[in-house]
C-alpha cells in the first residue's frame, strides 16, 4: 500500500477489507463506500481517488464509512459489484451497490453519489453518472 493510503485506512471511519471478511463489514455497515485502489504503482490515478475518499470522509464525518478492498482479493471482488475498471468507489446500501464511480471523476460526481447514498430510504435513485467508463 502507498503511504497515502496507509494513511486513509488508518483514519477511524475507514478499514481493509480482506474477501472472507466484506459479509461481516457489510453487515456492520449498511451503508458505506468500497474503495478499489487498482495498481497505484503502475497507475496511480488511484491516489487522486484516495485524496478524495479522504475529503468524503471528512465532509461526512460520522455518517460515511469505507472499506479499501484489499489488493489481492480486488480482481475476485470485482465482478461482484460490476467493477470492469480501476480505481473505482462502489456505495453499498444494505449489501447492494446502488452507485459506482471509476476513476478519477470530479468531486461533485462523488459528492452527490454519498448524498444519494445517506438520503432516506425512498429518496435513493438509480442514477449512476460515475460509471465504468
Amino acid at each position: 500500500m502507498s503511504g497515502i493510503i496507509e494513511s486513509l485506512a488508518a483514519q477511524d471511519d475507514c478499514e481493509v477489507v480482506r474477501k472472507a471478511d466484506l459479509d461481516d463489514f457489510l453487515a456492520r455497515h449498511p451503508r458505506a463506500l468500497l474503495f478499489l485502489t487498482g495498481d497505484t504503482a503502475h497507475r496511480p490515478e488511484g491516489l487522486d481517488v484516495a485524496v478524495v475518499v479522504r475529503e468524503l470522509l471528512a465532509a461526512y464525518r460520522g455518517r460515511l464509512v469505507v472499506g479499501i478492498i484489499d489488493r489481492r482479493d480486488e480482481t475476485a471482488l470485482m465482478p461482484l459489484f460490476g467493477v470492469v475498471v480501476l480505481p473505482a468507489v462502489v456505495f453499498v446500501r444494505d449489501g447492494q451497490a446502488t452507485e459506482l464511480v471509476a476513476r478519477m471523476r470530479d468531486w461533485p460526481v462523488f459528492a452527490q453519489a454519498c448524498d444519494r447514498l445517506l438520503a432516506p430510504e425512498g429518496a435513493v435513485s438509480a442514477h449512476s453518472p460515475g460509471g465504468n467508463a
